[in-house]
């Protein structure tokens, strides 16, 4: 339910005026993992100029590789796929929603402290323009909060040109390196190639 903060601070110990402080325990998890890769195997295999298939398994678990630090790293998605955020005691009346684009908002659910739900009415929330957060009519009180979400470009082809050179670059580093112990950095022509897409927090 909405509830103003001036009257639900003084019933519940566990909460302050401060908003940060309404906010600060939370999980992230994805729900559903992307169904394909930004890169092929074919364009990976192109761009190596690998002509057999001894090395496909390989590859392919490189490519999986790259384009999970690539997210982490742009702290977005790629790919089509759905997160869910999950708020202790309540939320303001805007949320920032991590590893976007943000395509769609597919639910937020109240979960009381006896596992029942409550659906929030989708007509009392909206995405913002900028596709990175989620805005309400008002505060929103509860045991739980879970807000599912979609997220990503969409298809391979949806995804910049830059981000998957990014990705060539990177896959190429990590092939030339395979079996060297040691961390290995990210490649300096991936930073930059990923830097303009990257999600920063103002």
């Amino acid at each position: 339910m909405y509830t103003p903060f001036d009257s639900y601070f003084g019933r519940d110990p566990f909460l302050s005026r401060d908003p940060l402080r309404i906010t600060r325990n939370r999980l992230l998890t994805r729900v559903t993992a992307p169904t394909s890769e930004p890169i092929t195997l074919a364009e990976a295999k192109l761009y190596l100029r690998i002509d057999n298939t001894h090395e496909d398994t390989l590859l392919t678990d490189l490519i999986v590789a790259v384009r999970m630090i690539a997210e982490n790293w742009m702290r977005c998605s790629l790919i089509s796929q759905s997160w869910k955020l999950a708020y202790d005691y309540g939320i303001p009346e805007s949320i920032w929603l991590p590893m976007g684009p943000v395509s769609a908002i597919s639910s937020v659910v109240i979960v009381n402290q006896d596992t029942t739900t409550q659906t929030i009415d989708p007509s009392t929330y909206w995405l913002n323009a900028a596709q990175n957060a989620m805005a309400m009519l008002g505060v929103l009180i509860g045991f739980q909060i879970q807000i599912t979400y979609n997220t990503g470009y969409g298809t391979a082809a949806a995804i910049p040109r830059p981000i998957k050179q990014g990705m060539l670059t990177h896959l190429a580093a990590m092939y030339d390196s395979r079996g060297e112990t040691g961390e290995m950095a990210l490649p300096e022509q991936s930073v930059a190639l990923y830097m303009p897409f990257r999600e920063v927090r103002l």
